[in-house]
This record gives C-alpha cells, structure tokens and sequence, in this order.
C-alpha cells in the first residue's frame, strides 16, 4: 500500500539503512539533515510498492557516486540530484513518472526522497543491491540486463557529464575517473527503467524494511530496552535478512584508511575477549575475520554497530577506541544468485575464497 513519507520518517529510514548499508552509501546523518531539509520546503513525498507501478511507467534511479569521506568535508549544495533529474529527462525527451534508490545506503537510501519532495514525484519501495556496493555493475538491475547508462552526473558547481557507454563495466570504469575531476563525490540520475523492469529486477520493499529497523532502535530506546534485541528481533523478521547474528564484540584498535580513485579503501582492526577481528574496507565492509578465520563475507551484510546504542558506525566514521559490537547477516537470495555472485561474489573483491553463507559459518562455530 502506497503512504506517505513524513519528516519524522526520516531518522528511521537512515538510521535502518545504515545497518543494510554494510557501512557503505553515505552519512546517514548528512542524508537525513538534506532529506527533512527538503521535505520541510517542498512536496509531501509518496513511498510506492512496486506492485502498483504501472509497466509503461518511466523510473529513474537517484544516488550519490564517490568516496563517502568526501562528503563529509564537502557538504552538497542540494540541487545536484535535481540537476542530474533534469539533464537525464532532456536527453531521454521524457520526463521521469517514479524515483527509486539504487542501494540502501545511509545517504543514498534518501536522495530520491530528497529529490522526489523537490519535484513532486513519488518514490518506489525498492532497490538495486539490497544493501551497498562501491561499482556501478554491482545491482540486480545489471544483473537483470537493466543498463546503467544513459547516466547523468553533476557535482556541487554544477558541472555536467551526460554518458552513454557499451556496458555497465565501461561506465563504471569512466566514472572512476571523472570522480577524481569532478572532486570525488558527485550525483547521478540513470539506470532508467519501466515499471514492469521494476518488477522483475529490483530488490523489493527495502526502504520500508529500513524504516521498520530504525523504528525498532528508537523504540528500543525510548523505552530503555535491549536495542540489539529490538535489531536482531527486526532483522530476523525479514525475508531477506533473517539469518542475523552478533558475531563479534570488542575496541577498535586500528583503521588504517586511503582514498583509491572514486572509493574508500583500508582495513579495521577490533580485539575483545575472543581474539582480533579484522575487516577489509571497498566503500563497504566486505569480509570479517576473527583470528584468521572466515567469519562473514562479500555480498552478505556486515555492520560495525555502537556498543551501547546500536547504531551503525560507516566505514569513514570508524576509529580507535570505539567500543563495538560486529553484526553479520544474510542477504535477499537474488543477491546470492550464481550469476550474481560472478559481479559482486568475493572474487570481484580480489578476495581470494569462495562464498559461504552466513548461516553456513555460524553452524561451523
């Protein structure tokens, strides 16, 4: 049922799309200051479920493509997204009937939001990764034979590349390039689609799944209950995410952390009582080891989670000293596919082993 997102929505969304996120598609702080910005001057905003979607319907995919740490130093201006809507509607000689997210990211889960309380335009419950991944390629839209491009791209003075390429894999590799040009953080509008593409390519209802974590977390709060009962209580509720697991507990001792190109890349280091757990860092946190020993891993869901709060600490806001507890969980089975383990399965990564399921590692202790 289509219903209307309000202002107070918002928190929730962010704070439920950062644990998905695997610390990866943005501040959820920043996306939620910009979306209830925009929320509070423009349009009331509509969340649709794919389902009532028309076929014939024209939907754009609004996100944030750059190195997340970028943005922290250099706030948007907040009508980068806007701009890129607009140039992709001149070219495709159509304006665009619905928005929709391409990862449920901590910023990039709400820049269509952004957009859509701007321009009027409903939003659909939906995604292309069911949680966060660093290249374009890397969405069940690609999978599906959706392309990227056309794809529009503006950063924060305004500056325009449109781009129309062979494949998805070119376009990502042209827009590891120009990121670094256009200041290392810009705003995209493509990925345009039908409502029945919509249908059979996107990941579903992830952006109320996101609110329905969040939601759990404040509650949690309010009422001073365990907030790591009321996530993992949430989670396993799920279709998607229902095999989710503490796995880990202690003080992050080490980050050590570079920009590459368009991507955060680097490595954290956190030891408690049962040893040292290291993870490997692409944008996102793709693969946990404790003493050595594979314990979750690449397109499965890993966050680095508040000791006492439960909120989901990104990539870029990880340091030394922090108490933290480590969640680990399955994924939407789309995203465990054999052709979609070929574009973001642990190889992808340069990572060196085969993918295990979660729940698979758990039971092996």
């Amino acid at each position: 049922m289509s219903r209307v997102i309000t202002i107070d929505d918002i928190a929730d969304i962010a704070a439920g799309a950062a644990v998905l996120g695997c610390g990866g598609g943005g501040d959820p702080y920043v996306g939620g200051l910009m979306t209830q910005q925009s929320l509070r001057a423009g349009q009331p905003v509509t969340l649709v479920p794919p389902a009532d979607v028309p076929d014939d319907a024209l939907v754009v995919v609004i996100a944030g493509i750059g190195a997340p740490p970028v943005l922290i130093e250099k706030i948007a201006n907040g009508s980068e997204s806007e701009l890129a809507l607009r140039h992709l509607e001149k070219h495709l000689g159509r304006r665009a009937d619905y928005l929709m997210s391409a990862e449920v990211g901590g910023l990039n889960s709400l820049y269509p939001l952004q957009v859509a309380a701007k321009v009027g335009l409903p939003v659909i419950d939906a995604d292309g990764m069911g949680r966060a991944f660093p290249k374009l390629e890397m969405t069940t839209f690609h999978i599906f034979g959706v392309p990227t491009t056309p794809l529009a791209l503006v950063n924060e003075r305004g500056d325009l590349v449109l781009m129309q390429t062979t494949s998805d894999q070119q376009a990502e590799h042209f827009v590891k390039h120009l990121a670094v040009g256009m200041g290392g953080i810009m705003s995209s509008a493509g990925f345009a689609q039908s409502g029945a593409d919509v249908k059979r390519a996107a990941v579903h209802g992830t952006l109320s799944i996101c609110q329905d974590i969040g939601r759990a977390l404040r509650q949690a709060h309010e009422h001073q209950h365990d907030p790591f009962d009321a996530l993992l209580g949430a989670m396993r509720a799920t279709a998607y995410y229902r095999h989710a697991h503490l796995i880990f507990e202690g003080k992050v001792t080490d980050v050590e952390r570079r920009i590459t190109g368009r991507w955060s890349m680097g490595q954290a280091r956190i030891e408690g009582p049962r040893g040292v757990l290291e993870v490997a860092v692409q944008n996102e946190l793709l693969v946990a080891r404790i003493n050595g020993r594979t314990a979750a891993i690449v397109p499965d869901l890993l966050a680095v989670l508040d000791e006492d709060s439960a909120q989901a600490i990104t990539a870029e806001q990880l340091r030394y000293g922090q108490r933290v507890r480590v969640l680990a969980a399955s994924v939407p089975p789309i995203m465990r596919s054999e052709a979609a383990l070929a574009v973001w399965g642990p190889q992808a990564f340069g990572i060196d082993e085969p993918f295990v399921p979660i729940e698979q590692l758990v039971a092996a202790g």
